[in-house]
């Protein structure tokens, strides 16, 4: 949250600066890691769990030390992604998290999910190409698509921002080093990656169930797709505005039906069949559900930003709240799903006049001017006069 008079170096960064001249590098960056792996405990990194364990759940053979392997290049994949992606846009000033507005980024990650998604619904075995696998130095089936898709994670979870990832953002702008800066990042990512280097051991487990065989496809199936519809969440930016909100629900009825009649795989295991049944139609009655249209009067009147309009509320001394958020900002949805729902909050946004300022196009030329003259690091920004 941002007040009327902003500064360059807010008070996360400051705080970044105390940690340095009172414990040392050192435990800075031991500090940053423990922020990292704090991270986990956001919405923002609840879509990864499913693609980590849907991923790993679908190498061969489960072993323990061949896991352990593909979870490292997955987490230090991620980290290094994460690492340039921050630091390169902290020094460029650009938003965190701005390759995920590109449409050409969105495209290849979408197409990486349906790429793997195909793979579980046995269209034909994910594998790496020979050239790679010796360059690698002979490396096993495998561990050079962990690596690129810890690449890809780390694009996906550069969104996933909050006000320690913005001080540390804002700090490392200011202090333009860019090697502390990648050190810094690549910590606090390690930090992140650290508990899908144990689901990715954990999804071995999958593998080593008893009585492997027609429950496994239909487990995969369902992997699979999971992986469909994080390709459509990602692609959804990129669709009509109106279209946004009801794409994901649709598909996820659509599939869920499509695996409940045709996939009979499992179904002689009747525990397993019934469980796989129940979990479906649920999702299709919670998704029947999130197509609801929700009452009027449980909404905050939002007025499009206008800074004629802004100006004019000034004039009349009214108080003002200005929401910048964007489509691919994961937290700026949890504001919207939660905070800005409940009932309290409701009753007290009505003493003010709302606006929101739409920055999923960085590009704009609006968004520009907006981003310069309010100094906004990164979104979910808030801003109280």
């Amino acid at each position: 949250v941002k007040s009327k008079e902003n500064t360059e170096l807010d008070e996360n960064t400051k705080e970044i600066e105390g940690l340095i001249s009172k414990y040392g590098l050192v435990l800075l960056i031991f500090f940053i890691f423990i922020g990292g792996l704090a991270l986990n405990l956001t919405p923002c990194v609840y879509p990864l769990i499913p693609i980590t364990i849907s991923y790993f759940g679908s190498q061969s053979e489960g072993k323990t030390s061949k896991l352990f392997i593909h979870g490292l290049l997955y987490v230090l994949g991620m980290s290094l992604m994460y690492s340039v992606v921050g630091v390169v846009t902290a020094l460029t000033g650009a938003l965190f998290g701005n390759l995920m507005q590109n449409p050409f980024v969105i495209i290849i990650i979408a197409a990486i999910f349906i790429i793997l998604s195909l793979s579980l619904f046995g269209v034909y075995e994910f594998t790496v190409p020979q050239f790679l696998m010796n360059l690698a130095g002979g490396a096993q089936q495998g561990y050079f698509g962990s690596f690129f898709m810890g690449l890809t994670m780390g694009i996906v979870a550069a969104p996933c921002i909050g006000p320690f990832v913005l001080g540390l953002v804002t700090y490392v702008a200011a202090m333009r080093n860019v090697f502390l800066g990648f050190i810094l990042f690549f910590a606090m990512s390690l930090g992140l990656g650290l508990p899908y280097l144990i689901l990715a051991l954990f999804s071995g487990k999958i593998k080593s169930l008893p009585r492997s065989g027609e429950w496994m496809e239909a487990v995969k199936h369902i992997f699979g797709l999971i992986l469909v519809i994080m390709a459509i969440y990602f692609l959804r930016p990129l669709l009509p505005f109106a279209y946004r909100d009801i794409v994901i629900p649709i598909s996820l009825i659509i599939g869920s039906l499509i695996l409940l009649i045709f996939d009979k795989n499992g179904k002689k295991l009747k525990v397993f069949y019934f469980v796989k049944s129940i979990l479906l139609i649920l999702t299709v009655l919670f998704s029947v559900y999130l197509l609801i249209p929700e009452k009027e009067s449980t909404k905050i009147n939002w007025t499009k930003y206008d800074e004629n309009l802004i100006l004019e509320a000034k004039k009349q001394n009214n108080k003002l709240i200005i929401d910048v958020w964007a489509d691919w900002c994961i937290p700026c949805k949890e504001f919207e799903t939660i905070t800005f729902k409940d009932p309290k909050v409701i009753q007290k946004m009505n003493e003010f006049k709302c606006f929101k300022m739409d920055f999923t196009n960085t590009n704009d030329e609006n968004v520009i001017k907006f981003k310069e003259k309010y100094k906004i690091v990164g979104v979910p920004t808030i801003i109280i006069y």
